[in-house]
């Protein structure tokens, strides 16, 4: 019998979903994606996700404001919906509350929700309270709609890959706040990460062909994996195009941290990694040089079938391992 370490996250989400016999005949896209898809009415397709953030897994009380938790929560949500080109409208939030979380730490946690529902005109519509007996967990469902819908699979060999914003800022973020180092903007791209939204609804509402599209959520090199796997498609990316702030850039080589890792295989960026054909390129430029947002070509897609490789700084190439991103088994 397999355990659930040795088949991992994904594996046991693939074994699980497997056995699920009945799909609704409506839908466009079940379990595999960012959200589930169906039709809503002519032209407009509904979006729906949902994520779970667990103390001492995805947060610790110790090292986060529970305004910025409670940001971060409805964040990570809304980064799914724009991983799919769609816009959110509405969460559901469920808490589990232990005896050591008072009224005011929920009062400051729902401040921090109530600050991106506005931000991001979402409506907080209902949800479920429960105890706990241990650890704090929230729960957000959220529910968008889409008149595009950008998926995984659709990559092609030729495509060029992109991403927008910068990499390995949240990973290193969080490395200083296990050793309770003060860098507020790296620990705050940690804490406090920004979702996609508005980038997605540019390429939403523009004309270019993005072929597949995936947030940064478990690291640059497995999510580009899963964009891989499911388009049956190889990917080689270029060290030295990989973006870095200027803040990520100066405490490396001030502190002699060897960045490659952190920009790979980090994690919890929430920038959207996606790919288009070469003649998309200029009007993708134009769109974001426009709205003042930084979008970097990274590499491009290969036929060497799921697998992604590094061209080094040195000129070697290597095959990256899909693994060394965030698994929680």
């Amino acid at each position: 019998m397999s355990k659930i370490k040795e088949l991992g996250e994904f594996g046991l989400i693939h074994r699980l979903s497997s056995r699920l016999k009945f799909h609704a005949p409506d839908s466009v896209l079940g379990i595999g994606d960012d959200c589930a898809v169906y039709p809503v009415k002519s032209g407009t397709y509904e979006v729906i996700s949902t994520d779970a953030l667990v103390e001492d897994i995805h947060f610790k009380l110790s090292t986060t404001t529970p305004e910025a938790l409670g940001r971060k929560a409805l964040s990570v949500s809304l980064s799914d919906i724009a991983a799919m080109g769609g816009t959110p409208k509405r969460v559901l939030v469920t808490l589990g509350i232990p005896k050591k979380i008072s009224v005011s730490f929920l009062d400051k946690l729902y401040s921090g929700f109530n600050e991106i529902c506005n931000r991001y005109k979402v409506e907080l519509a209902g949800g479920d309270t429960v105890f706990s007996p241990k650890c704090f967990f929230i729960n957000v469902s959220v529910i968008g709609e889409a008149k595009r819908v950008f998926t995984r699979r659709g990559a092609k060999p030729g495509d060029l890959i992109f991403v927008t914003g910068t990499l390995g800022d949240s990973s290193l973020g969080m490395k200083l706040l296990s050793k309770k180092g003060n860098h507020k903007f790296l620990t705050g791209r940690h804490l406090d990460p920004t979702p996609r939204v508005h980038e997605a609804g540019i390429l939403a509402r523009s004309r270019i062909n993005i072929t597949s599209m995936i947030d940064i959520s478990d690291g640059l090199v497995q999510d580009l994996y899963h964009i891989c796997k499911a388009s049956k498609v190889g990917a080689r990316i270029y060290e030295d195009w990989l973006p870095q702030s200027p803040e990520f850039s100066r405490f490396c080589n001030g502190n002699a941290i060897a960045p490659l890792p952190h920009l790979l295989n980090g994690g919890e960026d929430y920038e959207l990694l996606f790919t288009l054909p070469a003649d998309g390129v200029k009007n993708l430029n134009r769109q974001f040089l426009k709205a003042k947002v930084l979008v970097t070509q990274i590499g491009e897609i290969t036929l060497r079938s799921k697998k992604v490789s590094l061209e080094m700084r040195d000129g070697a190439t290597k095959t990256l391992p899909e693994s060394e991103g965030f698994n929680h088994f």
